[in-house]
């Protein structure tokens, strides 16, 4: 058993290396496969022999090989994640389906830590940009559906229903506040990675994840506002290296023209302002990511959901 935890653990370092890579190309539109890993300061390519997750990083002692400039910590993190990760999955399935076959098993493992990986993928890239891959989302919806049908869980029709049940609701949402209230709420990538989960869990999931998600969003918004923690995109998660000077006049110029909009905006909404000054946002209209709550709450439900269901039907009992 814990010959299978180390490879799980294993199988995880690897996988979240391939997060960092896509956590920094996605957004940009490169490459996943070419050219390889790089110093982001120099430019040159990471040896074969520093490209060991986390590892690679502490003998390295956080410095690049060549230029001796710092490489972030947030590296090792993220593969160290997708590691304790893996070793979840493992150990919950040896918990709960220890009596399969090792190649069920096996497929099981495979199919739960892919969709484990999405939602932490999709979450870092969302709290960092504001999007949700489709690449994973619909990717990991069109598996859930195709996996149900052969594999021990819920089943297809179940996997379906979720499938429907995630894309409607926050498709609803959506509806209503772009069509009637004429401003931004969930996004359709919300949809997408509810559908996700749906396919792979069920619909309780669904109604779970979402429930769990709004609850920790508010409590994670009320800490916004009591200390000044930014939710919002952080360029800083993405980026660690120098862009050359016509990116920055770009993004100067993109940054300036934003601040020009929303300045404009705050004058109308507060024509007697001084100096047209801009109003913060009302508590509930305060951005956020969902997408990362969403995907916290589905966690919760993958791997305590019995525990936190029985507590709270327990707890609904007792009034």
């Amino acid at each position: 058993l814990w010959y299978l935890r180390a490879l799980a653990i294993t199988w995880g370092l690897l996988w979240g290396s391939f997060a960092n890579v896509m956590i920094y190309r996605w957004p940009r539109e490169l490459s996943l496969v070419h050219p390889g890993s790089a110093c982001p300061a120099c430019g040159k390519p990471v040896r074969w022999y520093d490209n060991v997750p986390v590892l690679g990083w502490l003998w390295l002692r956080g410095k690049c090989r060549d230029c001796k400039s710092p490489i972030s910590a947030r590296y090792p993190f993220v593969e160290a994640l997708y590691g304790v990760a893996a070793f979840a999955v493992c150990e919950r399935l040896l918990r709960t389906e220890a009596d399969l076959a090792l190649g069920t098993f096996g497929a099981l493992f495979f199919l739960r830590f892919a969709f484990v990986w999405g939602l932490l993928t999709a979450s870092l890239i969302d709290l960092a940009t504001f999007l949700l891959p489709d690449v994973i989302t619909i990717t990991g919806t069109v598996a859930g559906l195709a996996a149900s049908a052969v594999l021990p869980g819920i089943g297809l029709r179940q996997s379906a229903l979720g499938a429907a049940l995630g894309f409607g609701i926050p498709f609803a949402f959506y509806f209503v506040w772009s069509r009637f209230l004429k401003r931004e709420g969930m996004g359709l990538g919300d949809a997408k990675l509810l559908a996700m989960v749906g396919a792979l869990l069920g619909p309780q999931a669904v109604l779970f994840a979402l429930s769990a998600g709004a609850l920790q969003g508010l409590a994670a918004i009320t800490v916004s506002r009591l200390t000044g923690w930014k939710l919002g995109p952080d360029p800083d998660l993405l980026d660690d290296d120098e862009e050359d000077d016509e990116e920055e006049a770009t993004a100067a110029g993109a940054k300036d023209a934003t601040e020009g909009v929303v300045a404009e905006a705050g004058k109308e909404a507060n024509p007697d302002g001084a100096d047209g000054a801009e109003e913060a946002p009302g508590f509930l209209r305060t951005p956020i990511p969902f997408g990362p709550f969403l995907a916290l709450g589905a966690l919760e439900y993958m791997f305590v959901g019995d525990v936190l269901v029985g507590w709270w039907l327990r707890l609904l009992g007792a009034y």
